[in-house]
């Protein structure tokens, strides 16, 4: 590993903290950096999962005025209310409906895409007001149709891809988290031996979008 990539983690900072720091809120990190979030605009988190619970806090560390979590699993939006996001219930209904009215018609400024699925990329991006801007992170090898006109330039919106972080933002997402703007407590949900039948129970669990945030492996 080159030396510029290896960072020295805080002893105030638990081990599994870390892991998933460098696994899912880094990633978060660097899409809300990309969509450019500014203090004050409205941000709507697709998926409460381990990414969508830091990016909820990150957002308003960077001075978010709303945050939505967009999710199908009661729990999980439970938790997304208690770090301070307005839940979406997206298995109640049209999500995209639900967040225009909750900004009375106008839309997010950013959207955050962490599932991977075509369908709510699509959502993501009907979901943005004008000028708005929409991070994909989810990572799926299927496509998703754009209504060139209606969704993109008429809204003189922007589609942004995400691939994971930069090195230069891991001193950030330090901070941040011992300034206590990102609590990784409730993240962790899991802890897995190193075993490898614990360990594809727990990769099975996840995809099925089960109720667990974020399992770190404990040697």
């Amino acid at each position: 590993m080159p030396f510029r990539s290896a960072f020295l983690i805080p002893e105030e900072i638990p081990w599994g903290h870390g892991a998933v720091m460098m696994c899912s809120s880094s990633t978060s990190l660097h899409a809300l950096r990309k969509a450019r979030l500014q203090a004050g605009e409205s941000v709507a988190v697709f998926g409460a999962g381990g990414l969508g619970m830091s990016a909820i806090q990150l957002a308003f560390a960077f001075g978010a005025r709303q945050v939505f979590a967009v999710d199908i699993r009661e729990a999980k939006l439970d938790l997304a209310q208690r770090l301070g996001a307005i839940p979406i219930d997206a298995s109640a209904g049209n999500p995209v409906e639900m967040l225009r009215k909750s900004t009375g018609g106008r839309g997010v400024d950013v959207a955050l895409e962490l599932i991977g699925l075509p369908q709510v990329m699509k959502q993501a991006l009907q979901s943005l007001a004008i000028l708005g801007r929409l991070a994909i992170a989810g990572i799926t090898d299927r496509t998703f149709d754009v209504a060139s006109y209606e969704e993109l330039l008429g809204r003189e919106a922007e589609i942004i891809g995400v691939s994971d972080h930069l090195a230069m933002e891991i001193p950030l997402l330090i901070d941040l988290v011992l300034q206590g703007k990102l609590r990784l407590s409730e993240i962790v949900t899991q802890t897995v031996p190193l075993d490898a039948g614990a360990i594809n129970r727990a990769l099975d669990n996840l995809e099925q979008f089960d109720h667990q945030i974020r399992a770190v492996i404990k040697p």
